[in-house]
């Protein structure tokens, strides 16, 4: 997420320095946010998930073309390695928590409670103290921490769970989670289409017709877009030498990964690292 455009923001990242790894569920970084509608959009790609629970005032979250409020008691879900953008409307400050988290299968909990197509949850307003307390939590270099954060997280999820049971919201089918985990899992992987469709186990046009019904993108369009979200992260954070990436992403061509950067992003790998990093 982009931080800088708000200033009104609190912001705690994660001081444990160990026994993080041991539980299912990680949060990074968390904070407290008021935007107003002339901070813009937040639309940066990250890979990570993204949990927002407004406040007061009223905000929206988009992804591709569809508009979604959200209002005080709302709760979002984002995965950001999607298509997306959220702020504050034209009406009013909006004041939102926030926290960002990875953890066991959380690409596939997501897909399956169907927030790609339907990202709110509403009557939510019960989960701030949970919100609290992850934040609570993450500010304090305690053995305890991580596993208290963990189980909120937990806790939450399931909480989510049953909520979408109840409101009737449905995910993508069995056949596209299956290959869209299997793609994320290996990008870097020389994938066919032959190779997806065995996963499938449906044949090719069966397998693009409902990938495109269900994402708006076909197998290999999806893959590339991914592929593309996951050079960004590593360009931005890593100082991994452009070749480097490009072979992460699944590109044994470092020409051929500019050549898809630069149609992606509009600009080469190295001119978005140098912007990104203020050396431009």
């Amino acid at each position: 997420m982009s931080f800088g455009a708000f200033e009104t923001s609190t912001i705690v990242f994660n001081a444990a320095q160990e026994n993080s790894d041991l539980w299912p569920y990680h949060v990074p970084v968390a904070g407290r946010t008021v935007a107003r509608h002339d901070d813009g959009m937040v639309c940066q790609n990250f890979h990570e998930h993204v949990l927002i629970l407004g406040l007061s005032g009223n905000g929206c979250v988009e992804l591709g073309r569809e508009r979604f409020e959200l209002l005080p008691g709302d709760l979002a879900w984002i995965d950001t390695a999607l298509s997306y953008a959220h702020g504050a409307d034209a009406k009013s400050d909006w004041t939102y928590l926030w926290m960002s988290f990875a953890g066991h299968r959380v690409d596939a909990l997501h897909a399956h409670l169907g927030f790609q197509q339907a990202p709110i949850v509403h009557g939510c307003a019960d989960q701030k103290p949970r919100f609290d307390a992850v934040k609570e939590a993450l500010s304090v270099n305690s053995a305890c921490s991580p596993g208290l954060v963990s189980a909120k997280i937990s806790d939450l999820l399931a909480d989510l769970a049953s909520l979408r049971s109840a409101q009737g919201h449905m995910g993508p089918s069995g056949v596209v989670m299956r290959v869209s985990h299997s793609l994320r899992s290996q990008l870097d992987r020389a994938w066919s289409v032959e190779d997806l469709a065995e996963i499938a186990g449906i044949s090719q046009s069966q397998l693009f017709r409902r990938f495109k019904e269900e994402t708006g993108n076909s197998p290999m369009a999806w893959l590339r877009r991914e592929r593309m979200v996951l050079a960004c992260y590593l360009l931005r954070t890593t100082e991994h030498p452009v070749s480097h990436v490009a072979l992460k992403c699944g590109y044994a061509d470092p020409f051929h990964f500019s050549r898809d950067f630069k149609r992606h992003q509009g600009c080469a790998p190295r001119h978005f690292r140098a912007e990104i990093r203020g050396e431009a």
